[in-house]
């Protein structure tokens, strides 16, 4: 069961300073001891794998992993299907291995799509293995709580010589041969607090694990050397590559027709979206010169009901916009589902600043493809 917004906004404003008073000092305090807890208690896991006691689990293949270390949206997804796109056209036949959260399967095994059919829906997958299924037609995308599972039956039952872990900095039992990390360039490690006292996942010293840095996100030289300088503490050596997610699209979700993202430019739009950083998608929308004029703000993975599809209706016909842009994440649980005016999902794309860099950092971890699918 996901919290209550309104328990998380109150809990977001009393961890970040913005609650004042003896009671929202007592609440503080008190997180910041569950914080110290989590965060002993998962040194404690972790400990039996640092020193060999407990030992990774190899695949026969490659393997590539795509997470964070902080709770929120960072471009996860999108630079999944950037490496997807970019290790296929070096000759690798791809599969991506994701938990499938959100979707009822709750990390039970599930074949999302294969070579040729998706075969599951979002309710069933979850809605980011959903889309990337549909997005990238001919990958295999695999759900399951047990990688390694998902990722011996990418390999023996679907030809797959590559495996990319969606979200899987935090999938300690599986041993990768590239572990990559996003991170926000205006805030890379949030308040430096892991939960429930912060947005991180573990302690920054786990980016010590990371073999490269991808950060996101437009901003002066200044920030940029300041989150250097703080990634730098935590990790000297490994390389740090800049980039943004730029929208590339807009994709319709009544008959497939697709639009250049200058279509909004000046046109009243409604940004819905159930994502875990919806502000970075109305910022994006904004950039991009649309005028924001509502916002449909639902829970991160949240599934479309009756009743979400007609509120979104009145407030679209309320707000008199052109348009309701929807993440390509959303799309997914969107389609056939009728809206009052046009909606359109905004589909982003990584661009990296030393492209040339990160692939040969790639090739470097992970080889050349076999032989027999360089022929």
């Amino acid at each position: 069961m996901r919290p209550s917004p309104v328990v998380v906004g109150y809990l977001e404003s009393t961890i970040y300073g913005k609650r004042r008073g003896p009671i929202a000092g007592v609440v503080r305090f008190l997180l910041v001891l569950l914080s110290v807890a989590y965060g002993s208690v998962l040194r404690l896991y972790l400990w039996p794998f640092e020193i060999g006691l407990r030992k990774k689990q190899r695949l026969s293949r490659p393997v590539i992993s795509v997470g964070n270390i902080t709770v929120g949206g960072t471009g996860k997804t999108p630079t999944v299907q950037y490496l997807c796109k970019g290790m296929a056209g070096r000759g690798w036949r791809p599969a991506v291995l994701s938990y499938g959260y959100g979707g009822s399967l709750g990390g039970r095994f599930g074949v999302v799509s294969d070579e040729a059919n998706v075969r599951l829906t979002p309710d069933l997958a979850g809605d980011e293995p959903a889309m990337l299924a549909g997005s990238m037609p001919g990958t295999p995308v695999l759900v399951c709580k047990d990688r390694a599972r998902s990722g011996r039956a990418a390999i023996g039952d679907l030809g797959a010589d590559l495996l990319l872990l969606d979200d899987g900095f935090q999938v300690w039992k599986l041993h990768r041969d590239l572990d990559i990390v996003l991170v926000s360039i205006a805030n890379p490690l949030d308040n430096g607090r892991t939960l429930p006292a912060g947005r991180l996942r573990e302690p920054p010293t786990a980016l010590r694990r990371a073999d490269c840095i991808i950060a996101a996100g437009d901003c002066d030289p200044g920030s940029r050397e300041n989150m250097l300088a703080e990634i730098r503490g935590y990790l000297p050596s490994a390389p740090v590559y800049f980039g943004r997610f730029r929208p590339c699209a807009l994709v319709s979700l009544v008959d497939g027709s697709e639009l250049p993202v200058e279509a909004v430019r000046g046109k009243r739009v409604l940004a819905l979206s159930a994502i875990a950083n919806p502000a970075l998608f109305e910022e994006t929308l904004a950039a991009a010169g649309a005028a924001i004029a509502g916002r449909e703000r639902l829970p991160d993975h949240h599934l479309y009901s009756d009743e979400d599809i007609e509120r979104v209706g009145r407030s679209a016909v309320e707000n008199a916009v052109d348009f309701v842009v929807a993440t390509e994440k959303d799309a997914v649980k969107l389609h056939g589902r009728r809206f009052a005016v046009p909606i359109a999902a905004l589909h982003i794309r990584l661009e990296l600043d030393d492209e040339q860099g990160f692939w040969e950092l790639v090739t470097r971890r992970i080889g050349s493809p076999p032989k027999s699918r360089q022929d």
